[in-house]
């Protein structure tokens, strides 16, 4: 028994050593995983025991959305990894929405119609499935609808967001700050999800030793946002002269501000026009109102005044 005690301490100790001297060796990691785990989305240090176990929970519903997901073919498309990356949701998140939504639409009609059962009103069962297959059909496909809606408001958000941030830029370059320092100094000086967005991108060029330019055209390309792809390759075509770079900043600035005041300016527009439509509905209404008081006088006149009249017999007439 002493010797079976001593072998195991043994190994443990063993063990323990290997893997000392293992955590000293130094491994060098490929660019490419270092961007997966930069990119990769963690877990709040906050997170307790209770939603740590709704997370577990969710996790089944999650898997079988995605496995439905995949056999349907609708994981594989690329407008949906982009719209999910714009919106910072991850594919499996997506498909637990999914999964609940179908499972809540064939729940529904299933338990309202065994409640009518349980009442003593008769309902098919076959009804009752049909229906709830088709509100689980409709459940499943119910997240996909306000997708394009919302990342549409995301991109709004974040090129107003760049635009104020391009102003902080050519603002510390005009105080005498280097392009690195203004770049890092208006990223820090902001808050949201898109300073957010800037800081990590900033983050990953310079551990991955490149450009903030290369960050931002690739940041442009995974938020579907045209204004960084074009700040980057006319900041790449400026160099490294300071005056170029800061005349392609405050030019990309003004254009974007241009461009909002455009879009504010035609959505103030259409805002009014739309108004309209009530107002015109509310005139026609009042319009029918009186004319059918008046419509209704005459006609009724009319018919009084040219109605036959029953000649009245007197005693002794013929």
């Amino acid at each position: 028994m002493t010797s079976v005690v001593m072998l195991l301490l043994g190994a443990g100790v063993g063990l323990g050593l290997w893997m000392s001297l293992r955590s000293w060796q130094p491994r060098p990691v490929p660019l490419e995983q270092v961007s997966v785990i930069l990119d990769r989305q963690g877990v709040p240090i906050g997170t307790t025991v209770d939603e740590a176990q709704l997370a577990g929970g969710q996790s089944l519903l999650a898997s079988a959305g995605a496995n439905l997901m995949r056999a349907i073919g609708q994981a594989d498309k690329p407008s949906l990894a982009e719209q999910l990356r714009v919106l910072d949701k991850s594919m499996e998140r997506h498909a637990y929405e999914k999964m609940l939504g179908a499972t809540a639409g064939f729940a529904l009609p299933v338990l309202t119609g065994a409640v009518m059962l349980a009442g003593g009103v008769a309902v098919s069962p076959i009804v009752l499935l049909l229906v709830g297959l088709a509100a689980a059909v409709v459940g499943f496909f119910y997240p996909d609808l306000p997708l394009a809606e919302r990342v549409e408001d995301r991109r709004r958000a974040f090129r107003h967001a760049f635009s104020a941030y391009l102003d902080l830029v050519t603002i510390l370059l005009a105080g005498g700050a280097g392009i690195e320092s203004a770049l890092e100094g208006a990223a820090e000086s902001g808050d949201g999800w898109a300073f957010a967005k800037i800081r990590s991108a900033l983050r990953r060029a310079r551990l991955t030793r490149r450009t903030p330019w290369d960050a931002f055209d690739q940041l442009g390309h995974e938020l579907g946002v045209n204004e960084l792809i074009e700040l980057a390759s006319s900041v790449s075509l400026a160099g490294d002269h300071g005056a170029r770079v800061k005349g392609s900043l405050t030019a990309k600035a003004d254009a974007l501000r241009a461009t909002q005041a455009a879009e504010l300016e035609a959505a103030a527009e259409t805002r009014t026009e739309k108004m309209i439509v009530p107002v015109v509905v509310m005139i026609l209404g009042l319009v029918l109102f009186i004319a059918f008081g008046a419509v209704d006088a005459i006609t009724d006149g009319g018919s009084s005044q040219f109605a036959p009249t029953t000649p009245i017999s007197t005693p002794g007439g013929s």
